[in-house]
């Protein structure tokens, strides 16, 4: 589940603070420009800024009216501070060049990943997205979990997009991307919900450019990352909690960051999350895969974080409706097998291996031999 060959080729994508340093080294050219608005302070200035970038914007013009004293550096801080408060705009950008004159007028030209267009569009995807999976009673951990699991189940890491796969865009309306796209995402999607969230750039097995999230609950910050928490190969509507709300420590074994730019994440309340793979839940129950005990079929309490083993079978691709579960038994070959969440009675119900489980309108779906298969269920 570790998704960073492809990351590493983009390191000035997923850092836009970098690209735009080395370029604006080089480019300072002095020559008239007609600005869009005009600010006294630069306070005004960056909150000017602010409002176009989260825009998308790609030819900001601005009028300076205030003292000059250090311009270029104070420019420069401006544009910085501006991109720390349009977090998931900011995100999306590839490239930036500046450009100013004597009377105070600054233009900034930037190329995003994404568009305007493409962006209204991910704004009204989100919106229904939300609507459908967060429910005003939930708590903050259960709207994490609830944008984690629509993320990681929905969609697949890969590069075979028409929009950039670096975007929010393409994972959203093309069902992959990599890990920039995947951070871009639950940034966006965690904000409209309200959990206070930050856009994490580092690196994972060394020095492969990576993106993940910190989320805030209850006071205390923790990493999230949706790319590592999505399986690989894809399986269908499978989710894992290994990089789900965990701690530096824990982070730290395989990613790495520069920690003074980001809150210190210390608090351990989550981790009965670990090792919890092909979860499925039922009411406040989640039935699991644990990795920690060679795939045994576990079962976790969410109000108390208690894991009591179900079955000492092998089970996986965890999928279910009412009182039963469905799953692939590598304990029996991975055949199809149905168990009765009451009386814990299990039932072949195909001979085959099976992959890939999911229930649709009343039909267990699954692939068999290459295929995708159907099988009536009550």
């Amino acid at each position: 589940m570790k998704k960073w060959l492809l990351c590493g080729a983009t390191l000035l994508m997923l850092s836009p603070t970098a690209a735009y340093a080395k370029q604006t080294e080089n480019t300072f050219p002095i020559y008239p420009v007609v600005a869009n608005s005009s600010v006294s302070t630069w306070d005004q200035f960056t909150k000017e800024l602010v409002k176009h970038i989260k825009n998308f914007e790609t030819d900001i013009k601005i009028t300076y009216t205030g003292p000059l004293g250090d311009f270029k550096k104070d420019m420069m801080d401006a544009f910085e501070k501006a991109k720390q408060q349009a977090v998931y705009a900011s995100g999306h950008m590839e490239s930036t060049t500046m450009s100013a004159d004597s009377l105070g007028n600054v233009t900034y030209k930037v190329k995003y990943l994404t568009n305007q267009t493409q962006e209204t569009a991910v704004q009204k995807k989100i919106s229904q997205i939300l609507k459908n999976i967060i429910k005003p009673s939930m708590t903050e951990f259960q709207k994490v979990k609830a944008i984690n699991d629509y993320i990681v189940s929905n969609t697949m890491y890969g590069t075979k997009t028409k929009a950039s796969p670096h975007s929010a865009y393409a994972l959203l309306f093309e069902g992959q991307a990599v890990c920039q796209g995947y951070a871009l995402a639950a940034q966006a999607m965690l904000e409209q919900s309200g959990i206070e969230t930050k856009y994490v750039v580092g690196f994972v097995n060394g020095n492969e450019a990576h993106a993940w999230n910190l989320v805030k609950l209850g006071g205390e910050w923790y990493h999230l990352d949706t790319t590592w928490n999505d399986p690989v190969p894809n399986r269908i509507g499978a989710a894992s909690y290994d990089y789900f709300l965990v701690t530096d420590a824990q982070l730290n074994k395989d990613h790495n960051w520069v920690k003074t730019d980001y809150p210190t994440a210390a608090s351990t309340k989550y981790s009965y999350m670990n090792n919890v793979h092909f979860a499925y839940q039922l009411n406040n129950i989640v039935y699991f895969s644990n990795t920690a005990d060679n795939d045994k079929l576990y079962k976790l309490d969410m109000t108390s974080g208690k894991k009591l083993k179900v079955l000492d079978k092998r089970t996986l691709y965890i999928t279910g409706t009412n009182q039963y579960l469905y799953y692939s038994d590598y304990s029996n070959s991975g055949y199809l097998t149905k168990l009765d969440l009451k009386t814990l009675k299990a039932e072949v119900l195909i001979k085959q291996p099976v992959t890939d489980l999911k229930i649709s309108d009343n039909y267990l779906m699954y692939n068999s031999n290459a295929k995708e298969h159907r099988l009536k269920i009550n």
